[in-house]
């Protein structure tokens, strides 16, 4: 939990001071001199006796007052030593600004567990270390060794990349944006994105959070937090490592694990965080999220003066979740009274090329006053008669008129178009370089609007002591015998306590129960090996199907007993399972694997050489609400076989919903289980439900 006066700290102790205006020690002391901050301010340097006027202390201890914030700027060799000062002195606040912590590793990964253990014992709250600092315009302070002051803003924004800070700080300058907080989390020794966003989430100066982040700590607990968060405001994550060669320059930048890229995908659309697939992405999304205004719907309005550019932005419509506006008859009617005939009055509005400012603002003007357009975009290309900052004034006393309604803009071209968009990024009004870009952040604009509403459902299975306790010993069995596998038979059991379904079957130990067996099922049947010892058994020759009488039973059961004992010769055999073959249903897979930063990764896809080529599959993070399951199964690219083509009947999705939550569940109870794969499943037509064929639990 942060601390009140982290933030706002009304004594503020720079450890490391320095004269030379070349060190960090000097720029970070001048900057927090040179923006009005309120707080006392005292340098701390054994060598020197006054810094920029200030009298300097040879050690913490002896500043006569409390100190709220330490900033150490030393040597890391010497900073537990600094700390321990820090500690007995009580001061509540750190930031550690040096490097050559865990991000070295060797040496680095041992200091950094000191200063851990030592914040612990003395309950200091510690930024970094490897950090740039905070900068904080609610309170005027920069605390950092970065150039210049950010300007007052309701956006806050943390990164776990220093340079990604100064990038954001000399972009934010140029297009007139503010921020209420900007930190570098550094290694997060100590406050981490998670500790952050719960202090945004009630802090009333912000009303947008951002962040770069490299690994994302404690998932269980971040989807919790996130959750609550972006209930009350947008949380949008530039999320790096999405590749292995990624993940690997991470290891190497801040010591972190990054993780697979799925689990993260899967989180942040759990929790309505939006993610910013570039920094190109992020300063988009800044522009418009900074409005504060809600799209609940997706209806565009679009004023142009060139067909070119309504084209591409009517496409770009189409292929995302907005939709194009369809004006009533009244905007209709006026449009047509007051345009050219050659402009075009209906949606997309183009007020042909030679349109003056004028004629732009009567467009935009009546396009907003209609009742079923939600947001409108302005585009602009610089023509012979194109008064462009005119018409940029026109955006802007629109925007002010129609508050409520969001107005984005696209001026497209370079130096002549340049004045405009300068004054309306003055003005608070987004603008885009290019129309594709607009619409793909209205698109995610409106998409976390209508999300932030969602209710969950989570179906809760309730299980008998009895079955509870059967769970238990088996995965105790098997972890005390070093088993990987759970028996396939008491992975059946397991399935038929959380009320999953699966397919009839035999377990059969001689020919002439296979016969049986076979005629009770009816032909055509399958066959599998049983033994805990083999996990792949098509590749053993454990696996036989479409078998379709007595004698091919008979010969499959055979093949099947003479391959595997071949294959592994000391294998304990239970003996050889029928099933009917299922002719009916849409083969279908679901999988769990733990990831190692948010815990049960659920998988649905289907089968086949639509997850074995395409991979075609999604992905949530349990626990799984009704909805979400949902989403998951409508996400997969082959969603449309589901639903029935060409005549086919419409599989049973609502029984898919329900086969998942309940995976999502087991996975929750039974942490000793490191992967679970159903493989395959077939859904059957709608009503019918589903069947479980094969089944396996790794722990």
């Amino acid at each position: 939990m942060i601390k009140k006066n982290f933030f706002n700290p009304k004594s503020i102790a720079v450890v490391g001071a320095s004269r030379k205006k070349t060190k960090l020690g000097f720029t970070i002391l001048k900057n927090i001199l040179d923006y009005n901050y309120k707080g006392k301010v005292y340098p701390v340097n054994p060598k020197t006796k006054k810094i920029l006027g200030r009298v300097c202390y040879a050690n913490i201890s002896q500043i006569p007052i409390k100190i709220d914030l330490a900033i150490l700027v030393i040597p890391a060799k010497i900073a537990p030593i600094i700390l321990e000062e820090c500690g007995r002195k009580k001061v509540p606040n750190v930031i550690i600004i040096s490097a050559g912590f865990k991000e070295i590793g060797g040496e680095g990964i041992v200091l950094e567990k000191k200063i851990c253990e030592i914040t612990k014992k003395y309950k200091i709250n510690l930024l970094g270390p490897n950090c740039l600092g905070i900068l904080d315009s609610v309170n005027n302070l920069n605390a950092s060794f970065a150039e210049g002051m950010i300007e007052k803003g309701k956006v806050a924004f943390m990164s776990q990349s220093g340079a990604i800070c100064t990038a954001m700080l000399d972009w934010a300058h140029l297009n007139d944006i503010g921020f209420s907080r900007f930190i570098s989390l550094g290694n997060k020794a100590g406050i981490t994105e998670i500790d952050l966003m719960k202090f945004f989430a009630r802090d009333k100066e912000t009303k947008v959070v951002l962040a770069y982040l490299e690994e994302i700590s404690y998932g269980q607990e971040f989807l919790r937090v996130a959750k609550k968060l972006t209930k009350k405001k947008p949380l949008i994550i530039v999320k790096a490592g999405k590749t292995r060669e990624g993940q690997a320059a991470i290891s190497s930048h801040t010591g972190s694990l990054a993780g697979r890229d799925e689990g993260v995908v899967a989180a942040f659309r759990q929790t309505n965080t939006i993610r910013a697939n570039s920094l190109g992405d992020l300063f988009n999304l800044i522009k418009v999220f900074n409005k504060g205004i809600i799209l609940r719907n997706n209806r565009i309005g679009i004023v142009a003066n060139a067909g070119g550019p309504s084209v591409m932005t009517t496409d770009a419509i189409s292929e995302s979740s907005l939709r194009l506006a369809k004006f009533t008859s009244k905007t209709i009617r006026k449009l047509r009274e007051n345009l050219p005939i050659t402009a075009n009055i209906y949606n997309p509005v183009d007020v042909v090329g030679d349109a003056m400012a004028d004629r732009y603002e009567l467009a935009m003007e009546t396009v907003l006053k209609d009742k079923n357009v939600d947001a409108l975009i302005v585009l602009l290309t610089p023509q012979t008669v194109t008064e462009i900052e005119k018409t940029a004034r026109a955006i802007i006393n629109n925007s002010k008129k129609f508050n409520k309604k969001l107005i984005v803009s696209s001026f497209i071209g370079g130096k002549k178009v340049k004045p405009g968009i300068e004054l309306l990024q003055k003005n608070n009004i987004a603008h885009f370089e290019f129309p594709e870009e607009t619409v793909e952040t209205l698109n995610m604009l409106y998409r976390y609007c209508k999300d932030r509403s969602k209710k969950e459902i989570f179906p809760q299975v309730k299980l008998l002591r009895s079955q509870k306790d059967f769970i238990k010993g088996i995965v105790a069995k098997n972890i005390r015998r070093r088993f990987k596998q759970i028996d396939f038979l008491e992975s059946l059991k397991i399935l038929k306590y959380y009320g999953i379904m699966t397919a009839e079957y035999y377990l059969v130990t001689s020919k002439q129960e296979v016969k049986k067996s076979s005629q009770k099922l009816g032909y055509p049947v399958a066959m599998k090996i049983i033994s805990n010892n083999i996990i792949h058994k098509t590749e053993v020759g454990g696996v036989e199907i479409n078998i379709k009488n007595d004698k091919e039973a008979v010969s499959a059961y055979e093949s099947i007993i003479s391959n595997v004992k071949k294959e592994y010769p000391k294998a304990i055999i239970d003996g050889v399972l029928i099933q009917p073959m299922i002719r009916e249903g849409k083969e279908i897979i679901i999988g769990m694997k733990r990831d190692p930063q948010f815990g049960p990764l659920i998988m649905f896809g289907l089968g086949g050489i639509y997850v074995e080529v395409l991979k075609d599959v999604s992905f949530r993070v349990a626990p799984v609400a009704k909805e979400q399951a949902r989403e998951i199964i409508s996400e997969i690219k082959s969603f449309k076989l589901l639903r029935g083509i060409r005549g086919e009947k419409a599989s049973d999705i609502n029984s898919l919903v329900d086969l998942i939550t309940k995976v999502s569940q087991l996975s929750l109870d039974i942490p000793e289980i490191k992967e679970l794969d159903i493989n395959p499943a077939f859904v059957l037509s709608k009503g019918q439900g589903y069947k479980v064929v094969d089944v396996r639990f790794i722990i």
